[in-house]
């Protein structure tokens, strides 16, 4: 028998332990794992892969690509420069999310969103639609029914940005859980107090400049929320995500929520887990502005605790990319500071450099929560193992190799890394997708071919 792709001799993760196998690939697809054999079946391509990790393509669960910021401006990667970060960062699929604005139909946005994703992307992608506007919405839970039956089942709401239309009180929260629950869907909630945040910011920003953004958004701003929505989704009997979480006390939340048996998971980021807020120090401090902020050190560890113990789920990017130029327009007030950090090409070698490496997690627990717990939470059914059956995407990486991060040598359109300078190791020596080498050594393979394609998901598990 004859394959199209066979990946020798590499060391692999199946079912939490690590072995060497040879895989074998027919038609895009997992046709084989089997132990090294002195004389492996014929295949058109084959990858040497002794001495190097092959892990299943990582899940990138929360992913911002040409988020639209007002009218012309846009966040500085779009799809093309963000799926190209994130395969040769080792990523084969990336959930986005939909833009339409407060109480606009979500199918809609979700057409919208896809059509503008539709042959520019290197990977494979999906979308969380954007739950906003609950009660200006006509008939929000069918609205919710059609999204899920057109293959999207989770959706985002905040407890923040009142101004813009995005916060949702508690009553609109406890519907959509409710509405989630009969549906098998799944509310993924960006957790931040945001009357408080607001009230804080206006006493911090016109004067603290950068320092103002860890004043106005103390760890308590996200821990409080976290409490409160984890017990409203109890209440309505519904599964909650809480995404991008910062504070050694929201995880703690989260790990009693589910000690006590609420459907509670927590998503954190690699910000969070390895920089600490004395990189606000200094003239380009403004430049690692995000919402939720870094945090100290003590938080750094706790975050790291509660991955390694499985008290969080998911390690995602949040990539939300500007350069330089857009970050300087904020002149010294963080009410004009645009938000957020390039992570989609880092995330595998900073979760792998400063989590296993470091002795922070297993590499087990590493392909758990960039691979394996995202595709369950998230209903990517044939993704996030290595198994016959499922999509042939893979992440091959040199465990002994290290690369010095460098933003000229990234794929990102901006001139800035928030890893500028470290040392990383786990930036893949082989991006595979669907059967697909679509990435080499950081190099796209193909610039010319957009190989990705739309996710319908099926419905998301609780873990």
């Amino acid at each position: 028998m004859s394959f199209d792709l066979a990946i020798l001799g590499g060391r692999t993760v199946i079912g939490g332990k690590a072995a060497v196998k040879d895989i074998f690939v027919s038609g895009g697809r997992i046709a084989a794992v089997r132990p090294p054999a002195k004389s492996a079946p014929r295949a058109a391509r084959v990858l040497d892969a002794r001495g190097l990790l092959v892990l299943p393509g990582v899940i990138d669960a929360h992913a911002h690509f040409r988020l639209k910021l007002g009218p012309g401006k846009y966040t500085a990667d779009d799809f093309v420069s963000g799926s190209a970060a994130a395969v040769c960062g080792g990523t084969t699929t990336f959930i986005d999310y939909t833009g339409q604005g407060p109480g606009e139909d979500p199918l809609k946005g979700l057409r919208d969103r896809v059509k503008e994703a539709a042959g520019r992307c290197y990977a494979d992608f999906s979308f969380h639609c954007m739950l906003t506007g609950w009660d200006r919405m006509k008939d929000p839970a069918g609205r919710m029914a059609a999204v899920v039956a057109a293959g999207v089942p989770t959706f985002k709401m905040f407890t923040a940005y009142g101004a813009r239309g995005l916060m949702a009180g508690d009553e609109a929260l406890r519907r959509a859980f409710t509405a989630a629950a009969g549906l098998g869907a799944l509310i993924c909630v960006h957790a931040e107090n945001g009357p408080v945040i607001d009230f804080l910011t206006g006493l911090f920003a016109p004067s603290k400049g950068i320092q103002a953004l860890p004043l106005s958004r103390p760890p308590f701003t996200e821990t409080e929320a976290v409490g409160r929505v984890a017990g409203l989704a109890a209440g309505s009997g519904a599964p909650v995500y809480f995404v991008h979480l910062s504070a050694a006390g929201s995880a703690a939340v989260v790990a009693a929520a589910r000690a006590a048996g609420f459907k509670v998971m927590g998503e954190t980021c690699p910000q969070y887990l390895t920089l600490d807020e004395t990189r606000f120090k200094g003239k380009d401090g403004h430049l690692y502005s995000c919402c939720p902020p870094i945090r100290t050190k003590g938080d750094n560890r706790a975050l790291w605790a509660a991955l390694g113990k499985g008290r969080l789920q998911v390690l995602a990017t949040d990539n939300c990319t500007f350069t330089r130029a857009q970050k300087a327009a904020w002149g010294g007030d963080i009410r004009k500071l645009l938000m957020g950090l390039p992570g989609a090409q880092t995330l595998l070698a900073a979760a792998y450099t400063y989590g296993v490496k470091a002795g922070n997690i297993s590499l087990a627990k590493l392909v758990q929560v960039l691979c394996e717990n995202p595709a369950r939470i998230m209903g990517l059914a044939s993704k996030g193992f290595i198994k016959p059956g499922l999509d042939a995407d893979f992440a091959i990486l040199d465990p002994s190799a290290s690369v010095k991060a460098d933003y000229r040598k990234l794929q990102h359109n901006t001139d800035f890394s928030p890893w500028q300078g470290q040392k990383l190791h786990g930036f893949p020596k082989y991006t595979v997708l669907r059967g697909e080498v679509v990435a080499e050594s950081g190099e796209l393979t193909a610039p010319k071919t957009f190989g990705g394609l739309f996710q319908r998901r099926a419905k998301p598990q609780v873990i």
